[in-house]
Order: C-alpha cells, then structure tokens, then sequence
C-alpha cells in the first residue's frame, strides 16, 4: 500500500521552513551589523577627539620651537663690534647670509643714513675728452683702429700716476686682443692686473685694477685652459675672490653695486672652462649676490622707522615677493630680507613637528597667502591657530594626510570589531547555510519520493493493469482460437518479465543505498562479457526489429572485473539504446583497446540528448522525460545503477549526443595485472 506524503512534507511547509530559516538567519546578522556600524563610529568619534587633543598639543609645540627659533635670529642681529658694523658692514652681511640664512640686510646707523648697501659709479671706462688717454679711446671705440690705439695707450703705461698706468695697460690689452693678438694681450693684462699695490684709502685705484683683473678673466677664457693659462686664471680668481665681501678689512673696499658687479662678472668666470672644484666657494658666492641683488632694491624704497620692530612684514621689489623684519641695536637699525624660501627655514619649527605625522600644516600671511607647508591639502582644516607674536597675523591650519587619518588612527580597534563580528556573521552564515543545505536536501528528498512513488505506482500499474486483463480474458473463456489463446499467454509473460526486471532495479538501487553491493573480481574476459549481454538482450532486440552489430578486436587483454556486474551494464546500455532509438533501429557495440583501458561502447541513431541533459543521466531517478505520459517505460534507475558499477570497477563512463543524431556511451575499464605476467 503507498502512503501518501504527510503533510509536514507539503511546499507550503517547506516555503514556511524556509522562510522561518531565512529570518533566523538574517535577523542576528542584521542585528549585529548595526552593533558594529554603532561601535565602529562611536570609535571614530573617541580617535577623532584624541587626535584633536594630540595634534593641538603638537601645534601649541610647533608654535613655541618657531618662536624660540625666531628669537636666536633675531638675537643673531646684535653687533659683534660697534665700530666696524658701521665701516665695513660686509662681516655682518656675510654672518646674516651665510650663518643666519637670512637673504639680504639693510643698515642704518643710530641717524637714520644709510650705511650699507652704499652704490658708487658703475664700474668701467670713465674717460673725458680733456683725458690723456682720450684720442687712444678715441682710436679704440670710435674708429676701431686697434693697433694705432694699442700703441697709442702704450705711451702711457710707465707714467708715474698709478691710475694712469694700470688704465693704459688695460686699454692695450684689450686692443690686442682684438687685433688676433691674444697672448700679448694677456701678458699685457696680467701686468695691469699685479703691477701695483693697492692701498685700502684709494678705492678709485683699486676699482681701476679691478677692471684689468675682470678684462685678464675675459683674455683667459678666449684663450681656453693651458698650464699657464690656468695658474694664471686661479692667481687672478683668488685676487677677485679676496676683494669681495671682505669680512676681515676695517672698511668695504668698494660700493655694493661695484662689488656686486665684479661678483657677478666672478660667477660668471667659474662657469668658464678651467677646471678646478670651486663648487663650495661658488655655492656661498651666489648665496650673497643674490643677497647684495635685494638689498640693494630694497634700499631704494625702505625706511628705518616706517614700520613695527622685530614683526615679519611682505614687501615687493618689483616683481619679487620678499618678507622683511625690522630690528634695533644700540648702533644701528636693520632691515633683514627673508625670500620665501628663506622664509620657510625660519618656520622650520613646524616643518619637524609634523615631519613624519599623519597631519599637514599650511601657513598663511594675514591676506591668506600660503606661505609655507602643504599648498593644496585635502579636506578641511581641523584645527587653527595663530603663529607667534613676530608673525602678526599669520595662522597655521592643520589638515589630516590624505583627508582619512581617522580611520587610519582607528583601523586598528575597528579592525578587532570588523573582524569579529565578520567571524561570527561567518559562523552564522555557516551555520544557516548548513541548515538551509539540510533543508534543501530534506525538500529535494520529498520531490524525489513522491516522483518515486508515482513513477513506480505507474510503472508497476501498467504491466499489472495489463496482465489483469489477459488473464481475465483467459478466465472468462472469451478466446476462442488456440493460437490467440497463446499469445495471450506471451504478452503475459512479456509483461511479467517487464515487471521482474523493473523489481530487480529497485532492489539493486536499494542494496546500493545501503552499500550491501558486493562484487567480486577476478580475470574477466571481456568478449565472453560481450556475447552474455548480446544474449541477454537478442530476444528483445528481435521482438522490437532492432538490428545489433558487434564488433570485437582481434586480441583483447584481461580485466579484473564482476562478469556478472559488467554484463548488466552492457545490457543496461543496450536496452537504452534500443528503447530510444524509434524508427530503422541501429545499435553498434564495439569492444577495443585503448591504452591501458578496455572500452567497451555503444552507439544508437535514436533521439539523442542536449547538452543540458547530459550532465544528470546518471543521477538516480533522473528521466528526460518526467510526465507521467511518456511514451518509454522506465524509472531512471539503469544509468545510475551502470556509473555505480563502473564507479566500483575504478572505470570511467562517458556520453557524447546530439539532438536526433543517436549517443554513444563508452565505458573504460583498466587492464587487470595478470596481462603483464
């Protein structure tokens, strides 16, 4: 008797178990997201607060190293000796430029005048008509006879005025040179350039042999470097070097703008082919023309007391953005340059502070001008604060890196929370999933039982159905013929032996389910194989017009193999084949050797499988065509019952099919050890 499904087992039941399932799941795994999103952004808030804290600490440091750092330049302005500040305001110079990394200075004494930078008259020829060496001029730049004004200058190179000689010397030498002789020239220059000794009270004097000494660099480098050239060219670049911005001399020997001249005209000189390292002394060289080049501009428009003391303040020099701090000593009143470079060194403080922090700090100027620091930093300042005093307006903003420090500063507690919820969400999902797959197996358990039960009751109903009514006939007495009365009795037996066979599945399905399956192997044969399974199925294949080739290979190896259990494959394959193949049947079973394998395969022209078909025909209780009104009988027990063998034989079986063009099922099986011996 079947029983029907109780009806725990119903869809709806099912639907509801998922359903229940589903919310068991869902709901502490939503509940324990919103926990996290809660403490993760309470974490947040607590690092963003300590950050606050630690970098306004840091700030509030920032501010008082720069402060203190600012105080020791300015403390730097103080004189070393009243006296020769006010002389030769070049030791100063030097000290603030060089020591201080201060970019230029303006001096005033205690009366307001100017004491440095102090301009003269641009440096070169200064010849008037009324001069000696007017018509030797007049020779050189008017008429360009150079050898007339060479000798024309050479009348007056032995004259007992100084200034007189050296002049003459000078105009020679250049006229030699341009007239193609260069060698005379240079001898003639170097006289000029050493023929004196300059006394420190005649600046006229030596601006005159500083002349000749710039024209001896011009000579040397036409000429290019020789042994002699070149000691030549260091003895004059060591003169030049020791006359500009002297620290040592109780005066400045000559005018910033003539010395700023002869410092370029150096600058340019060591750019020229000597060789030599002169790299330090070219680097400090350039660091004060650049200097002498601002303070000379801004004294032209700066006064000492127009403005606040010891207070950073922008002024432009032309197109030049410069800041400048005015300062007081008992002797003087300066005025220190600072370029914004320079500018960023005197804010150094803040630059080490926040050197290596995950925070950037912009400085601005109290027209929000950046200054120093990050010029484009992401996000909005977090905190603000006002730079020191000498400052006056000026303000530090502090921005975190990269716009998330938070959640940097705070990964790693959120990542202890993240993590762990993560787990237990994993351990729940896990869980659900298990349940779900119990479930879902437990559903897919009632499917297949109640398409079981109604495969079967149909299967077992129609051959039972059928042999009912014969035997009915039979017992009535309503046949009439003998030779009627024995068909009847056949298509008992037919379907007697239908209904044998199907039991025989089921039993053999149920003794695989409950691994109560034994085989036993021994050297198996696999023609004999063949032949038994040819035999097994010739009556049907008569009965049905369905015509069987079999094709054999001359010598087959041995197998270790079940014969029995191999035969019910092949005849399993070979009902198949018979069964779905309609019109002009046509089987082939070909037995064959294949490497360490014996193939045994079985090809049809029947209907053949998709492809979305083949990957199930061995699934138990499988059919391509479930409706209870399909023309083959069958309850998709024989492929399944044919993998579970070949499975146990360590075999392989494979399908290849197309739509309408047949199938071929091969099964391969491994050579057994004994064809080796």
């Amino acid at each position: 008797m079947i029983r029907p499904v109780p009806e725990f087992f119903t869809k709806r039941n099912q639907l509801q178990w998922l359903a229940l399932l589903a919310i068991a799941v869902l709901l502490p795994t939503a509940s324990l997201l919103w926990f996290m999103s809660r403490v993760i952004a309470n974490e947040r808030l607590a690092v963003q607060e300590k950050l606050r804290v630690l970098y306004q600490d840091k700030l509030t440091e920032a501010t008082t190293r720069t402060e203190a750092l600012f105080s020791s330049q300015i403390a730097s302005l103080e004189p070393l000796k009243p006296d020769l500040d006010l002389q030769n305001p070049y030791a100063r110079f030097r000290r603030l430029v060089l020591e201080n990394n201060f970019q230029g200075v303006v001096v005033w004494d205690v009366d307001g005048s100017l004491q440095y930078p102090q301009t003269g008259s641009p440096l070169g020829n200064q010849v008037s008509t009324d001069h000696p060496l007017a018509d030797a001029w007049q020779l050189e730049f008017t008429q360009r006879q150079y050898q007339d004004a060479a000798n024309a200058y050479g009348r007056f190179m032995a004259d007992p005025d100084p200034h007189l000689a050296i002049a003459a010397l000078t105009g020679k030498a250049r006229c030699l040179a341009r007239a193609g002789q260069l060698d005379t020239a240079i001898e003639e220059g170097r006289k000029a350039a050493f023929s004196v000794t300059i006394e420190k009270s005649d600046p006229a004097l030596r601006l005159t042999l500083e002349n000749a000494r710039l024209l001896l660099l011009s000579l040397l480098k036409q000429a290019g470097p020789t042994s002699a050239n070149t000691a030549l060219f260091r003895r004059v670049m060591d003169s030049l070097m020791g006359d500009l911005y002297n620290p040592g001399s109780d005066r400045a020997l000559l005018p910033a703008n003539q010395n700023l001249f002869i410092a370029q005209k150096v600058l340019a000189a060591l750019q020229g082919p000597f060789p030599g390292d002169d790299t330090p002394a070219k680097t400090r060289l350039e660091k004060l023309v650049a200097a002498e080049e601002l303070s000379i501009a801004a004294a032209e428009s700066q006064r000492p007391l127009a403005g606040q003391f010891n207070a950073v303040f922008e002024i432009r020099l032309g197109e030049t953005r410069v800041f400048a701090l005015r300062h007081q000593t008992p002797t003087a009143t300066l005025l220190v340059l600072l370029s914004e470079t320079g500018l960023a060194s005197a804010l150094a403080g803040y630059h080490d502070t926040f050197s290596g922090t995950e925070a950037a700090y912009r400085i601005l100027d109290p027209a929000d001008h950046f200054l120093a620091g990050a010029a484009k930093p992401l996000g909005k300042p977090f905190t603000v604060a006002a730079l020191p005093p000498s400052f006056p307006g000026w303000k530090a903003e502090l921005y975190f890196e990269g716009g998330n420090i938070f959640e940097k500063a705070a990964s790693r507690q959120i990542a202890v929370y993240t993590w762990t919820g993560f787990l237990v969400i994993v351990l729940i999902l896990t869980a659900g999933g298990l349940a779900t797959r119990a479930v879902g197996r437990q559903i897919r358990l009632n499917e297949m039982k109640n398409d079981f039960i109604a495969t079967v009751s149909h299967e077992l109903k129609t051959p039972l159905a059928s042999m009912r009514v014969l035997v009915d006939t039979l017992i009535e007495g309503n046949v009439k013929d003998p030779t009627q009365d024995r068909q009847y009795l056949q298509l008992i037996a037919k379907e007697n032996e239908r209904l044998s066979r199907m039991i025989d599945n089921f039993l053999t399905f149920s003794r695989m389910e409950r691994n109560k399956v034994t085989f036993t192997f021994v050297d198996a044969h696999p023609e004999a194989i063949a032949r038994d399974a040819v035999e097994a199925v010739q009556t049907k294949y008569a009965t049905h017009g369905c015509q069987l080739t079999v094709e054999l290979a001359g010598t087959l190896p041995v197998v270790q193999a079940d014969h029995d259990a191999l035969v019910t494959v092949l005849v399993n394959l070979l009902d198949n084949a018979c069964k779905y193949t309609a019109n002009n049947k046509q089987v082939l079973l070909k037995v064959f050797p294949a490497g360490p394998t014996v193939c045994f395969s079985v090809t049809d022209n029947g209907i053949g499988l998709a492809r979305r078909h083949l990957r199930r025909i061995f699934d138990r209780f499988y059919q391509v065509d479930s409706s209870l009104a399909r023309k083959v009988e069958g309850c998709g027990l024989g492929l399944s019952i044919v993998k579970f063998i070949v499975d146990a034989h360590k075999g392989k079986i494979t399908v290849e099919s197309k739509p309408d063009q047949g199938s071929t099922f091969t099964v391969r099986l491994p050579i057994g050890p004994s064809n080796g011996a």
